[in-house]
Order: C-alpha cells, then sequence, then structure tokens
C-alpha cells in the first residue's frame, strides 16, 4: 500500500449556522447522501480499498450506522476525536499517527470534485514531493455558483507563489500575517527559484499528499494545530533553509526525534540539543534528499545536496470542479447545483427524484431539484431548484424555491419557502413565508408566519 487515506470529519462546523446543532457536519445531507459520502467516493473510485475516519467521540455509533449505508467499496477504520478539546486537523493527524504506516492522503469531509487523484499522485511521485497540495483557481472553485453568495466565504485568503516551470510551492501564507503590503521572501529562496509567480486568487482545496516522515514531525511538534495554518505555511519555508545542526537524520528505528526526546533535552537546560531534536531537517529520510537535490537548480549530475533537503509542490486545477461546503453560503449553493455536477462525480445513475416518492395532482419538479425517497409531495406544488430530504410531507400549493429541507420535515399548504434551509424534524403550519432562513431541528413554525432573514431556531446557545 503505497498511500493511506486519511478523512477529517470531527470538525464542529461552526460556521454552519444551526445546522450543526445536533448534526455534525459531516452527516449533513447533500442530495441523496451526506457530506461525507462524495470524498469517499472520490478514495473509492480512485482506487483506495480503506481510508480511516477520524470522528467526534460522542458521534462514533452515528457515524457507523451512516458508512455502513453508503454502498460503498470503502472499508472505514474509525479513529475518534474528543471535540471538547478545540483539536485542529494537525491536532487529529498527531492523535491518528500510530495508525499511519506509509505516506498519507488527508482530505477534508466537506471536499467535493471530479479531479483525477492518479494525476495529483503522479505530481506527488514526478517531484518526490515531501508535500504536495491541491490548489484551484477561486473561479473554478465557485463554478456554476452565485458569485454573490460565496464571495467571501473563503476563512483564508492565501498569497501563494508558484515557481512556474513546475508549480514548486515557494510561498504559502495568509494574508492577515503579511505586515502592511509587504511580503518578505527571503535570499535562499530567490536564488534558487528567481522566477516566482504571487497568486491572491488560488483556494486550498485541504486534500494533501504527505510523506510519513511529516506525521512523525507534527508528533514532535505540539505547537501545530492546523494543517494549512500553520504545518504548510512552515513546511514551505523550511524547504528553503539549512538544518539547524547535522543530526541524526529520522528513521523507523530509534533515531527518529521525539517529543519526549526534547522535553527531556528542554528539562536539563540544553536548549541547543532541544531544538535540534525538533528540528525539521532532521525528520527527513535520507533516501529522498539525494535525488531531489539533483534536481535542484545549478546542481550537477552525481551531486548530493545540503543534508535533510525536501521539497513542496501544488497541484493547480485547471478544470472541473472543487469546491468544500464548509460555510452556510457554500453548502447551500453547493445543493443548489449539484445536479449539475452528479455526471462529473459518477452519479449519472442517481435519479434526481427517488423512485418511492408520491407526487400529486398538477405538482411540479424542475430538473435541477433531488427528492429522496418515501416522500409525499401534495397538489400543485412547485419545487425549483432544491433538495428535499427523506420521509418529507409537503402539503397543498406549496412553493419550494432554493431552498434545502432535510429529513422528516412536514410543510402544511399554502407555504412558499424561498432560499430557506429548515433542519430534521422541523414542522412548518400552513400559510407561512420564509426568505433567506434558517428553520432549526425540531422547530415549529406558527400559522402564517412570515420571516425574512431569521434563525428561527428553539435554542440559540452556540450561535
Amino acid at each position: 500500500m503505497e498511500f493511506q487515506a486519511v478523512i477529517m470529519a470531527a470538525g464542529r462546523g461552526l460556521r454552519m449556522g444551526c445546522l450543526t446543532s445536533g448534526t455534525p457536519k459531516a452527516l449533513l445531507p447533500l442530495g441523496h447522501y451526506p457530506l461525507l459520502y462524495y470524498p469517499a467516493k472520490l478514495l473509492e473510485r480512485s482506487g483506495f480499498e480503506e481510508a480511516i475516519l477520524i470522528v467526534p467521540e460522542s458521534q462514533v455509533a452515528l457515524f457507523t450506522a451512516t458508512v455502513s449505508k453508503l454502498g460503498l467499496n470503502l472499508k472505514f477504520d474509525i479513529a475518534v476525536v474528543n471535540e471538547d478539546d478545540d483539536l485542529g486537523t494537525a491536532d487529529a493527524l498527531r492523535l491518528i499517527a500510530p495508525r499511519i504506516k506509509t505516506d498519507v492522503l488527508v482530505v477534508s469531509c466537506d471536499f467535493i470534485s471530479d479531479l483525477s487523484l492518479q494525476r495529483f499522485a503522479d505530481k506527488h511521485r514526478r517531484h518526490d514531493s515531501s508535500a504536495t497540495a491541491l490548489l484551484a483557481p477561486t473561479s473554478l472553485a465557485f463554478a456554476n455558483m452565485d458569485k454573490a453568495k460565496v464571495t467571501g466565504t473563503n476563512s483564508q485568503e492565501l498569497i501563494i507563489g508558484l515557481d512556474p516551470a513546475d508549480d514548486l510551492l515557494a510561498v504559502f501564507v495568509d494574508k492577515v500575517d503579511v505586515e502592511g503590503e509587504h511580503l518578505s521572501i527571503g535570499m535562499n529562496l530567490l536564488r534558487q527559484h528567481p522566477h516566482i509567480r504571487l497568486e491572491n486568487t488560488l483556494y486550498d482545496g485541504h486534500l494533501y499528499f504527505f510523506k510519513k516522515w511529516i506525521v512523525d514531525y507534527v508528533c514532535a511538534n505540539t505547537s501545530l494545530k492546523s494543517i494549512q495554518g500553520d504545518l504548510l505555511p512552515l513546511l514551505v519555508k523550511k524547504q528553503f533553509q539549512k538544518p539547524a545542526a547535522r543530526t541524526p537524520l529520522a528513521s523507523s528505528g530509534a533515531n527518529t526525534p521525539t517529543s519526549a526526546t526534547s522535553s527531556r533535552a528542554e528539562a536539563r537546560g540544553d536548549v541547543a540539543a532541544a531544538a535540534r531534536a525538533t528540528d525539521i531537517h532532521s525528520f527527513v529520510p535520507k533516501s529522498s534528499w539525494a535525488d531531489l537535490a539533483r534536481a535542484l537548480p545549478g546542481s550537477m549530475p552525481g551531486e548530493e545536496g545540503p543534508e535533510g533537503h525536501y521539497t513542496c509542490y501544488a497541484h493547480v486545477l485547471s478544470q472541473g470542479h472543487c469546491v468544500r461546503s464548509n460555510t452556510l453560503p457554500l453548502y447551500s449553493e453547493v445543493a443548489r447545483t449539484l445536479s449539475q455536477m452528479k455526471g462529473a462525480l459518477g452519479m449519472d445513475a442517481v435519479q434526481n427524484i427517488h423512485p418511492s416518492v408520491v407526487m400529486k395532482d398538477k405538482s411540479q419538479a424542475c430538473s435541477e431539484s433531488i427528492i429522496a425517497e418515501h416522500c409525499n409531495i401534495g397538489e400543485r406544488c412547485s419545487i425549483k431548484k432544491s433538495t428535499i430530504g427523506q420521509h418529507c410531507k409537503i402539503g397543498d400549493k406549496v412553493r419550494i424555491t432554493n431552498s434545502i429541507i432535510m429529513d422528516h420535515v412536514t410543510i402544511k399548504d399554502n407555504c412558499n419557502l424561498h432560499n430557506t434551509i429548515v433542519c430534521p424534524n422541523a414542522y412548518i403550519n400552513d400559510q407561512c413565508v420564509l426568505t433567506n432562513c434558517q428553520v432549526g431541528k425540531r422547530f415549529t413554525i406558527a400559522t402564517a408566519t412570515q420571516a425574512k432573514n431569521e434563525t428561527l431556531c428553539g435554542d440559540l446557545q452556540g450561535f
């Protein structure tokens, strides 16, 4: 097995509003499946047979039951984390490190794309890269979506520098970390790569290939919390710096530096020894840096470069779909456009309207709508660009436009919902008009309610 796959599914989804107050983000419905299905399906169609799935400790039973119903030929090795510890993605990687025996592919549970993982992996192999990140232009990431709704939904605006020759990742910083309008670039970087293309319109897909030694380094450096915010910027920066001192190279044996080694060194006041024990270059296996050094500008055939050298690369998509459904606007827009992406995602056989749906006379659902199994739709209803979950009951003369209706929702007669998300088991009485609203789980809307731009939820704690 060349790569192990890890799906990050323990996030609390705080930017999803009331949607995640009772449902983990990874299990939010999107079309006929939960969010988790889409990265898992990508792994399956790329040849993976198993994946480590990181989930919240309190939701193990729910995740276990859900993945057993996905219909995928993918074995899930479930790893749990305590969601109360406010862990980042690097923290989660550290906790499952004992299970990682090879190089690793890390993907977020909200990642949706039709990319070829084989091409992505080929680039990682070709450059013998230590870390390879998937990037996409924002214009591609938000293709077919309402730009006004998704503008500003990317949590971090990144400044990314690439070598135009091969997409070596030379700069990776959050814009908020740049002082004023000046970006500092080291001379070592410029000497090795004098031509760097700076971009501020690239989107980090949160899909990464990492060498095994990087997982070892994350275990040693406990200050790293986030892959995108901490680990990747550090890896990109340090690849152009020399090792702090000549130290034993990491291996699978006893010479691998550990956090315990570092702690003992600090305890006896040996600061220099502690620094060497956690120096990133000391984790790079000897077998990789010789070939990498030969590829450096100015290197001669057979010449070996500095001890501990490594490189980071980017794989930049030029076409297709690539988006993370990690905010409320993005989740809503992805749901609205999912039917347009079905073919590219290998889901042509999945019918938009399930055969078990009962739709009465003169009711219509446009081709871009998705209605799940065992729903009952009353007379003269209109459903446009919307997703209806399982076991929903829709009354007569109901209009639903650009909305997401989750499982077991009841909507009585003569209601009008526009750009609205309704959580599971909600009950909407007759003659309600809801525009740009969120209706919480198990919440009841009184008859003839008219609401606009509101969150309607019985328990507003946590917002």
